[in-house]
Parts: C-alpha cells; sequence; structure tokens
C-alpha cells in the first residue's frame, strides 16, 4: 500500500490505486497575496517619510530612527511570517483524483488539516465554473462535486482550467465505473 505524505499526515492507497491528476489553486492567487504583503513592507517607509517632513518635531526618549528601525523590523518579520502562512497553506491544499476516489486536502493554518475523500461510484454531478472575464482570460475557476447520500460537497476553488479537471475526473468515474463491473 502507498501513501502520500503531507508533512505529519498521510494519505494511504490501495494497492491497486494510482494518481490520475492532481489540482491545486491558481498561482495567481499565491502572487496577489505575495505581491500585497510585499507592498504593506513599503507603508512603515512611508509613514516615517511622512513624519519626518512634518514642521512639527516629535520628541522621543532615545533616538528616534532607532525605534523605527525596531518598529519595521518586527514589522517585516510579521509580513514575512504572514507569506509562509500563505504559501504553506496555497501549497498544502491539494485536491488528488485516483482511479478509485477524489481526495481532498484541506490546509486551515498551519497546524490544522482536512483530509476528506469520496469514492469515484459515489459522485453524482461534476461542474465547473469560470466567473468573469478576468478568471476567462487567466483561466481559474471552480469545480463543483456533488456526491450521492448525506456526504458534503466538494468545492475546488479558484483551480487552473477547470473544465480540463472536470473532464478527467469524469474519465477517472467511467473508467472506475468499467473496472467495477
Amino acid at each position: 500500500m502507498d501513501s502520500i505524505n503531507f508533512f505529519n499526515m498521510s494519505v494511504d492507497f490501495e494497492k491497486d490505486e494510482y494518481i490520475v491528476h492532481e489540482v491545486r489553486k491558481h498561482w495567481f492567487f499565491l502572487f496577489t497575496h505575495v505581491f500585497f504583503s510585499l507592498v504593506l513592507l513599503l507603508v512603515p517607509a512611508f509613514i516615517y517619510a511622512g513624519i519626518s517632513i512634518l514642521p512639527v518635531t516629535l520628541i522621543f526618549p532615545g533616538n528616534p530612527t532607532v525605534l523605527f528601525l525596531f518598529l519595521y523590523t518586527v514589522w517585516f518579520f510579521l509580513i514575512w511570517v504572514s507569506i509562509i502562512v500563505m504559501w504553506t497553506d496555497y501549497y498544502l491544499d491539494v485536491w488528488i483524483i485516483t482511479n478509485k476516489r477524489l481526495i481532498d486536502v484541506e490546509q486551515q493554518g498551519l497546524f490544522r488539516r482536512e483530509i476528506a475523500s469520496v469514492d469515484l461510484g459515489k459522485i453524482q454531478d461534476v461542474t465547473s465554473e469560470v466567473d468573469g472575464i478576468f478568471a476567462t482570460f487567466m483561466k481559474f475557476g471552480n469545480l463543483n462535486v456533488q456526491t450521492a447520500g448525506s456526504e458534503r460537497e466538494f468545492v475546488i476553488r479558484n483551480i487552473e482550467n477547470p473544465g480540463d479537471t472536470r473532464q478527467k475526473l469524469h474519465a477517472s468515474i467511467r473508467n472506475s465505473s468499467v473496472e467495477n463491473i
């Protein structure tokens, strides 16, 4: 029995189960988070420059430049930690289509992860949606997987080429039903 290890949690596969397709969020969503975080790194410098050109003199005990550098270092550290958390969430959120099931690995923060799976035979409906001109241009959207019974609906958000993933999932469902006959 093979398995994929996601740090301390693993996804075990049956003896004849193999990965057909692996899906992650579109790179654009990680890029936008990182870009805005890097822009936030500049905010204290603009505040310091704005305060420096004011005709009012602020009096601090000690050196105000050292205080600014200390506060900026703390700010810099917090921004980098947030970027690391965003990257971890991006990297560890994965949807795996095998020849037998759909596996959803959802990272929530640094210390919480949910792993859910559904057999391909229990999938009733698969729809993909691309909403808007920007999503059409960048080729990202959502994949909705409706399952039978009381199991939850899988919504795979902001993935690259959701139509291709839908087709691969449909092909896996067809092949799974042929193997079970």
